[in-house]
């Protein structure tokens, strides 16, 4: 599979500049055009169409289909993730930190936008499992790792008592996704209210304090 990092840096070598915001365009089209049509039938000519460039502008940027599925992929688990990064100073209430994560984490997962483009990443993982590992490794496996970090530091300090904080870390997102996930997920339940959410976020953000309560 051609990969989106090795579109850019071919781009890059072309034009000795960074990506533009032409790139960026064509990535924001590409993904309104993949999340209607779905990955089979999008085509270059439909994205292009849609970014308001030509086919071959396309192909400069990105070579193939699958490279530009897999730069969507990246770039919306940025997007998606970037909120829920924690500082590497553990100063403060961690309940209060937990919590504040908790809201950024539900707020991004249950938009719709979001919702449209991981059953894509589902549908398409079969045949392109190369999508579904980017995805992983750029979501989360990226937001377990930086809990992780985060709930080592606790641990050390006394706050809370954690063995494992990866297996921790993957406990407390598991809680925030949860049946309201699930039902968001098949398409059962529209976005949750803000006191859905919340309370949500206060079942785990409690149950989980709880479960790692220094000895």
């Amino acid at each position: 599979m051609a990969k989106a990092t090795t579109a850019k840096i071919s781009e890059t070598a072309a034009t000795g500049t960074a990506p533009t915001g032409k790139r960026h365009a064509i990535v924001e089209a590409a993904a309104r055009v993949f999340l209607t049509a779905g990955y089979g039938p999008a085509s270059m000519d439909a994205i292009a169409a849609e970014a308001g460039v030509s086919k071959q502008t396309v192909y400069s940027h990105f070579g193939a289909k699958d490279a530009l599925f897999e730069a969507i992929v990246e770039d919306k688990c940025q997007d998606l993730m970037g909120p829920v990064r924690l500082p590497a100073v553990t100063d403060g209430d961690p309940a209060k930190t937990l919590g504040d994560l908790a809201r950024r984490f539900v707020a991004a997962v249950l938009t719709s936008p979001n919702m449209a483009l991981f059953r894509v990443v589902v549908a398409e993982s079969a045949r392109f499992p190369e999508l579904a590992e980017a995805f992983y490794r750029a979501g989360p496996a990226a937001a377990v790792d930086n809990l992780a970090g985060y709930l080592i530091e606790l641990d050390r300090k006394g706050n809370l008592a954690i063995r494992d904080a990866k297996a921790a870390a993957r406990l407390f997102f598991a809680m925030l996704r949860g049946d309201i996930y699930i039902r968001r997920l098949l398409d059962l339940k529209p976005e949750p209210s803000a006191a859905e959410k919340e309370a949500l976020v206060g079942q785990a953000v409690a149950a989980f304090l709880a479960a790692h309560a220094p000895d």
